[in-house]
């Protein structure tokens, strides 16, 4: 396929309502997963003294402040969607550079915490999340045209994409 093509139809693909449902579908999972962790490690830690100990801080700040900002960005995940599947992309923008943001956020919050949650938890939240992260910086640099020339054809940056899939976007008269 000639880089051009491949670019155009990343585009379509990038702003495509499939590729936001997926997004959509590994941000709430990676958003509930975490939630859901929480409160098995809460159970264990009302139960355990030393771990009362070792994660007090962490404790308060995961339950005041990350959790219920992890319940507003499943929230919003949801009604972005809604909203793209009638064209109105402005709150996928906001949503993608949310998840952006999400890291300096969380800067200065501990999470040492998850080392006393099950391995395969923590990795279907890592998974989860890092799928979102990707395809959201996808969704968001399309949505705001911040592509540079040549940057979409760089898979360390998109992340693989197999081109059998891309030929779904192509336009009559279009040829790979």
């Amino acid at each position: 396929m000639i880089p051009e093509l491949k670019e155009k139809l990343l585009l379509r693909l990038f702003s495509s309502i499939e590729y936001m449902e997926e997004f959509t579908a590994h941000y709430v999972a990676g958003l509930q997963t975490a939630e859901d962790a929480f409160a098995i490690f809460e159970k264990k830690y009302s139960m355990n003294a030393n771990l009362a100990n070792r994660y007090a801080m962490e404790f308060r700040q995961w339950k005041e402040r990350v959790i219920p900002n992890f319940s507003r960005m499943k929230k919003n995940a949801l009604l972005s969607l809604d909203k793209a599947k009638v064209g109105d992309f402005d709150y996928m923008d906001g949503a993608t550079g949310n998840l952006r943001g999400l890291s300096k956020d969380m800067d200065g919050i501990g999470d040492n915490w998850w080392l006393e949650v099950d391995d395969l938890i923590r990795r279907k939240y890592a998974d989860n999340m890092n799928k979102a992260k990707l395809m959201g910086n996808n969704i968001y640099y399309t949505l705001s045209d911040f592509w540079n020339p040549g940057e979409l054809l760089i898979e360390n940056i998109t992340g693989p994409i197999d081109e059998q899939v891309l030929l779904k976007y192509l336009q009559p008269g279009e040829h790979p």
